[in-house]
């Protein structure tokens, strides 16, 4: 009876040793995440700029811990960090095996492009991570039309770009700024980003200056009314594009050789085939009529029987979002949205584009309040979303069949992208998107953090004055996050724990 007790008396001391130790592990939990949430306030919410909008969370992965939040049920713009939400929804949405397809083929004595979306058909970048100096697409297509001894197109050259609607710009851009690059158009045909470059060197002086257009083609009208100036002189050739125009106008003197733009197009479909047609005569190969734009495919989809296809071009929806998020280029996530409305229903829209990303995001049981979407690339001011919703996406696309496609999308510190000249002391723990328009700041995305813990993090700032300080804060922010669990108070006599809030914590 007396081993008995004794042994109920070392049950107990034993329980109640094990509940002290989870008792003071929970404590020592506790204070790291009050130390966190000091710290974090003092770098996010310490910001001295009046009328400045926060909306941050935190979240560890391992275990869904929020480890800080700062209105984050708050809508704000997210700028660039737009593109992450609309790539997350289409590589749930399509799979990261999607593909999109453009098609070459005749129809009686028509040569017929049919285009599937794509937006990175001639992207410079994709073209030179391919080891080619220019697209090889044109070439390619040439080349096979030539081994069908096709060296003549009798009729017309006609395209079918209905896979997405007829508005190649959206209406809540920034009206004034439609010729720069990241304001590109977005069709059912694209090429080369949709924007072209002009190299500009100077012949005799008072001569109009020699003009070369790349990528090559018919499409744009080009006013020369440069004049070229002894060498030594100010240069100060300018090129510009009037709203929905396909006449380039270039004015002032050249001076010295340089290459102006890029600089976006006014009709991605004709531009694609102007750049087709020149290709095509490179390799002896010559159109007889017009180019025309027509649907050819039926109701559903199907082209009509006596359609004899030449080739087909498939590019992976991962070289779009690769695009979108890494580089920040608008017109791919301007394709990716459209894609997945054209996945719903023909053609593709910004606004059932925008349905589809609601549906995707709705199911993670995020409600209608915490977004609005309105384009694909962030550029639109009307957009907004909270940060809780946007961790919600990056929690869920975690655990999902497309994870690893979005981590390659996202830009790293160290590497080309938007992030290769920050954070780099943690190369290879953050993959993020980066986001700014005038007064926007943003970041979002993924941090390996310390023993093999995640987190899913975004922080947005509205209203902001000057960025540069916003930018350094996010950076913080990372750093310290980065250490998480092994967090230690940065306390000391000179730098009190809890500066006073400079924003309202809802």
């Amino acid at each position: 009876m007396g081993l008995f007790n004794n042994r109920r008396k070392a049950t107990a001391l034993f329980c109640l040793l094990q509940l002290g130790l989870v008792a003071n592990r929970a404590s020592a939990a506790d204070e790291k995440l009050t130390v966190l949430d000091a710290e974090l306030d003092r770098i996010l919410a310490g910001q001295k700029q009046p009328g400045l909008m926060l909306s941050a969370h935190v979240v560890d992965l391992n275990d869904n811990r929020v480890l800080y939040e700062y209105q984050a049920d708050q809508p704000l713009a997210p700028a660039s960090v737009m593109k992450l939400v609309v790539c997350s929804a289409a590589l749930d949405t399509l799979g990261p095996g999607f593909k999109f397809v453009t098609r070459l083929g005749l129809l009686k004595d028509d040569l017929v492009i049919i285009g599937g979306g794509d937006p990175t058909l001639g992207d410079p970048k994709l073209v030179a991570a391919a080891g080619n100096t220019r697209p090889a697409l044109f070439d390619a297509w040439a080349d096979q039309l030539l081994a069908k001894n096709i060296r003549r197109i009798p009729g017309k050259l006609i395209i079918d770009d209905s896979i997405f609607e007829q508005r190649f710009t959206h209406p809540n851009w920034p009206a004034d700024q439609f010729q720069d690059w990241y304001e590109a158009p977005i069709g059912g045909l694209n090429f080369a980003d949709n924007c072209v470059e002009l190299e500009v060197v100077p012949s005799r002086p008072g001569a109009p200056p020699v003009v070369t257009l790349n990528p090559a083609g018919d499409f744009i009208d080009l006013a020369n009314r440069a004049q070229s100036a002894a060498k030594g002189a100010k240069n100060s050739v300018s090129a510009r594009r009037k709203l929905g125009s396909a006449q380039i106008t270039l004015t002032g003197n050249s001076a010295a050789p340089v290459v102006l733009g890029p600089m976006s197009v006014s009709d991605p479909g004709l531009f694609f085939a102007g750049c087709l047609r020149a290709a095509l005569a490179k390799k002896g190969i010559t159109i007889d009529g017009p180019t025309e734009r027509h649907r050819i495919l039926d109701t559903f989809n199907n082209a009509p029987a006596n359609f004899q296809s030449i080739a087909t071009a498939e590019s992976p929806l991962t070289a779009a979002t690769r695009r979108a998020c890494t580089d920040s280029l608008g017109m791919m996530a301007e394709g990716v949205i459209k894609s997945l409305g054209a996945a719903r229903s023909r053609p593709g829209t910004w606004q059932s584009g925008a349905a589809a990303v609601a549906a995707f995001i709705n199911k993670l049981g995020v409600s209608d309040s915490a977004f609005v979407i309105d384009d694909g690339s962030g550029l639109s001011r009307r957009n907004r979303v909270s940060a809780r919703a946007i961790t919600a996406i990056l929690a869920h696309m975690n655990h999902s069949p497309a994870r690893d496609a979005l981590l390659a999308s996202l830009a790293e510190p160290g590497k080309p992208g938007t992030l290769q000249k920050r954070l780099r002391e943690l190369r290879g723990r953050i993959h993020a998107k980066t986001g700014y328009i005038n007064g926007v700041r943003t970041l979002a995305g993924f941090i390996d953090a310390a023993d093999n813990h995640r987190i899913a993090f975004a922080i947005l700032y509205n209203g902001a004055r000057s960025t540069a300080p916003l930018t350094k804060a996010q950076d913080d922010a990372c750093r310290l996050l980065a250490k998480w669990p092994e967090i230690k108070p940065a306390v000391t006599k000179k730098d009190p724990p809890q500066p006073p809030r400079k924003l309202t914590r809802k």
